[in-house]
Parts: structure tokens; sequence; C-alpha cells
């Protein structure tokens, strides 16, 4: 009876997805960033806001003012008074992911910015941690 067991248990395991054994299935988009003239353009700009699960023009906000550039969006990118090397425009969206997206308890990116009174709040909706954050 036990060999029936471990059998059907080992069948099992070799059913489950790989997927499920991932341990990190968020992966924060790669910015595709090109320089025309004096301007920088993140062309992916809406698939890294939608990845997120935050509002396009939130994520704007806080690139501009990390950045120090004045800019706006254009249709599905985003466009930079400046020039910036790639790595400096992915390392401002990784922070973002680290202050704005991620919980600060499991590490998860199924969290909600919401606003109570004059304080924003990250909020989890896996471990339903609640953590302050600043406001852009």
């Amino acid at each position: 009876m036990k060999e029936d067991y471990e059998k059907l248990l080992e069948r099992a395991i070799e059913q489950i997805p790989k997927a499920v054994f991932e341990s990190s299935r968020f992966q924060i988009p790669e910015a595709d960033v090109s320089t025309v003239g004096n301007r920088t353009i993140l062309r992916n700009f809406k698939t890294i806001a939608t990845t997120f699960n935050r509002e396009p023009e939130h994520l704007m906000k806080y690139l501009l003012r990390e950045l120090g550039a004045a800019g706006d969006i254009q249709g599905a990118q985003a466009v930079f008074q400046g020039k910036f090397s790639a790595a400096a425009v992915q390392d401002r969206i990784n922070r973002y992911a680290e202050e704005f997206v991620l919980c600060k308890e499991c590490g998860k990116p199924d969290t909600r910015l919401e606003k109570r009174e004059r304080v924003h709040v990250l909020r989890c909706e896996a471990c339903g941690a609640r953590n302050p954050v600043r406001g852009v």
C-alpha cells in the first residue's frame, strides 16, 4: 500500500507545472532606452507601468523627479529632456519597484497604493501588510 502511495505522489509531482517551483515570478522589465538629439526616449514605458500595476502618471512623476528632468508621456513611451544612459533609467525603475511596488514584508509585487488622509500607504494583498511610503 505504501508503494502505491509513493508512485501516485511521484506522478502528481511530475504533473505540477515547473513555474510553481520558481521562487521569483515577478521580473522588472528591462528599460528600452534610446537617445535622439537632446532627448531620451523610454519606449516600453506603458509596459513597465502595466507590469508594476501602477498608474503611468505616478511612475512618470517619480522618474521626472529622480532624473531631475522635464518630460511627458507620448503614447506608449516616455520622453525626457536631456541625455540619460539606459543604466541610469533602469536604476531609477528598479528603485521605484523597491519603494512603490514590492512589499516590504514578503517581497511580493501584489500591492496597491492607497491614500489615507495625507499619507500614502503600500498595502500588500498577499500578506496584508501596510507600510507608509513617501509621496511623489
